[in-house]
């Protein structure tokens, strides 16, 4: 019988934020005893990928697990594969980026091991077209892509393929991914007996694990510990050696030729491609969910798509870009460009921009680990004794309309024309973008702008005495005007004129919106006008979602009445009247908001919780992503009447 080649191996990774004792767990569960199992089996070779962020974590933690890797590398064991350092999704970065990244866990596993990657990691198997010139020039010969994306090329099952971008070709290797490939998970050995049922005899199969399939499998398995389980299923591979033989691709391609040619189409992982599709409208799917059954067609989607998706992804991607064009222009000082640049790509961990199997985007730590980096590197761009705040107008997010950027010594604040509201609200001291809460477990897309979540002061208007229901108005969503009027270089006037529905008919209504930035606060003066012929009674109130800290616990409201301050449950939802301003203290980073007006308001608290269906953990968890904040007025306004009063957001240490 002609001896079969098989490629086993893993690919591993843990997003930027997570804390010690999720890093701790997953060590201990799938890392090492994969690795230390492996070790007692020479004759098994394997291929590994490690991103940059988990090398450095296991470098300073467990050094002896890179004691191993050294050791299993030159004794040809194992092949390291490169990559981008932070796990990087490439569609969706510029060149220069790409090159960056993969030079950096390059250099790092020279450096550390002796030896130079052939093979790049693709993180969610996310290509496109560009790639084949960038890998080359990286020095790279090979890459993966998955079953389903070769299929669609027309690439054979039965070994890599040759693919090329202006002239530079590399190697593709086809993956049958253990977590899409199969129906169920399956230890090596019953996998590539599946795959000789369903496709037959190959002269190749390569096999590859995501780290967490290390827990679901050893769980499934009944075995004492995850130890004895990799134990007993490298023994069984080993059994099989006289018509089974584990290879490594750099191995492999040096017996064999590729197997034809194929262009491959901007695509993705199963679950990345189905997951950057639109929203349908199903609200009954939970974040982070299985939506197979709710989303057909998901060959339709793409990498880059991830960012119409989700309100959240874009901004993240907006923020990054803008960061990435204040790197570039950084001049003079090699040592400051190379930080600044590291911090960049730190914020470009593919995980934070969507619901990745990690949960992603919907952890709000993963979020505000790429915001820290961003702000960090943003902090590094400017020149000490240089840089003058002051505010700027830019359109980050890509829609037509630009921005206004306020950059302070100490704060950044973001302000949209849509709706008047602030998208961005920076602690330089504590690299924390504080307008970074998250939808209630509801996907939400960019097209749909009536749950701002991920934005504040967003004004709405509701009954007399109620936070219940927002009326019908032409303000929430709609643009302002930005006031063309001379005005100091720390104020933008915003200015609309549209309509409410009070009492069953449409009543017109004029905002003034003017903010004021100054050394850690923001001020909003507003004026409200009645353009109608009646008398209006109403509620006007302006919505802050607030992303404070990672749990409810690490947060202590207070609300102020006069000197008088009164306790608010972080946990729950409440309500409360004639307050005249509300602090929080956010007792993880040692700051405190304090907001203040010069009206005493009605105030509700609302926490906010979103759904993530773990795969490990065979259960939903409830992620907290924030709070949301409503501060009312009740008005009362004669025709051609108009009332004042502000608010103020100061930032400060505890």
């Amino acid at each position: 019988m002609q001896k079969s080649y098989a490629i086993i191996g893993t690919y591993n990774h843990l997003p930027e934020g997570l804390d010690e004792s999720a890093f701790e767990e997953t060590y201990q569960v799938c890392w090492r005893p994969f690795l230390s199992a492996l070790y007692r089996f020479p004759d098994i070779m394997s291929v590994l990928y490690y991103s940059g962020t988990l090398l450095r974590k296991l470098e300073s933690r467990h050094p002896e697990f890179l004691m191993l890797l050294e050791e299993m590398t030159a004794r040809k064991q194992i092949e390291l594969l490169g990559g981008g350092f932070f796990a990087p999704l490439f569609p969706i970065l510029a060149g220069t980026d790409r090159l960056g990244q993969i030079e950096l866990l390059t250099t790092y596993i020279r450096k550390s091991f002796g030896k130079r990657p052939r093979g790049c990691w693709l993180q969610d198997y996310a290509w496109d077209s560009g790639l084949p010139s960038t890998l080359q020039t990286c020095g790279f010969d090979y890459t993966f892509l998955s079953e389903r994306q070769c299929g669609r090329a027309g690439a054979s099952m039965d070994g890599p393929a040759f693919t090329e971008d202006q002239g530079k070709s590399i190697s593709v290797f086809p993956v049958f991914d253990a977590m899409e490939s199969f129906p169920d998970l399956l230890p090596p050995l019953e996998a590539l007996a599946s795959l000789g049922k369903r496709i037959g005899e190959l002269q190749l199969a390569t096999l590859l694990y995501p780290d967490r399939a290390a827990r679901i499998l050893w769980k499934k398995s009944g075995l004492e510990s995850p130890d004895v389980f990799f134990e007993r299923s490298f023994a069984s591979l080993q059994k099989e050696s006289l018509i089974l033989e584990t290879t490594t691709p750099s191995r492999y391609l040096k017996m064999s030729r590729s197997s034809g040619r194929a262009y491959f189409s901007s695509s993705g992982s199963e679950l990345l491609m189905r997951r950057s599709l639109p929203p349908n409208g199903d609200t009954s799917q939970l974040v982070g969910g299985d939506d197979s059954r709710h989303i057909p067609n998901a060959e339709s989607g793409n990498p880059r798509r991830l960012l119409l998706r989700y309100d959240e992804s874009l901004y993240l991607y907006a923020k990054m870009q803008y960061v990435r064009i204040l790197v570039s222009q950084l001049r003079g000082d090699k040592s400051r460009k190379k930080t600044a640049q590291e911090d960049l790509w730190k914020a470009q961990c593919g995980d934070a921009y969507w619901y990745s199997p990690s949960g992603g985007i919907a952890r709000l730590p993963i979020r505000a680990a790429a915001y820290s980096a961003l702000i960090e590197a943003e902090k590094t761009t400017r020149q000490r004794g240089g840089f003058a705040p002051g505010i700027i107008r830019a359109d980050i997010d890509f829609d037509g309309e630009k921005e206004i950027l306020y950059q302070g010594l100490d704060l950044n604040a973001y302000v949209h024309l849509r709706g008047g509201t602030l998208l961005e609200f920076d602690s330089l001291r504590s690299r924390r973008n504080y307008v970074n809460a998250h939808p209630q477990g509801v996907e939400q897309s960019n097209r749909d702008h009536t749950n701002s979540f991920h934005r504040c002061f967003h004004d709405r208007f509701f009954e007399l005495g109620s936070f219940s229901v927002p009326v019908d108005d032409g303000f929430s969503n709609a643009l302002y005007t930005l006031a063309d009027s001379e005005r100091p270089v720390y104020q933008a006037v915003l200015i609309r004129e549209s309509f409410v529905e009070l009492g069953g008919k449409k009543r017109a209504i004029g905002i003034r919106k003017a903010y004021s930035f100054r050394k850690g606060a923001i001020s909003i003066d507003y004026e409200i006008f009645n353009r109608d012929i009646d008398t209006l009674s109403f509620r006007f109130t302006t919505e802050l979602n607030l992303a404070l800290a990672f749990y409810p616990t690490e947060i202590i409201f207070s609300g102020l009445r006069g000197h008088e301050a009164v306790a608010i449950d972080s946990h729950i939802i409440s309500e409360g009247d004639f307050f005249t301003g509300l602090r929080m203290e956010n007792h993880r980073d040692g700051e405190r908001i304090e907001l203040r007006s010069d009206r005493s308001f009605a105030l509700s608290h609302t926490p906010l919780f979103s759904s993530l269906l773990s795969e490990e953990a065979e259960a939903t968890l409830e992620l907290y992503q924030g709070c949301r904040l409503q501060v009312g007025w009740d008005l009362n306004l004669a025709s051609t009447e108009s009332t004042m009063f502000s608010i103020t957001l100061e930032l400060g240490k505890l």
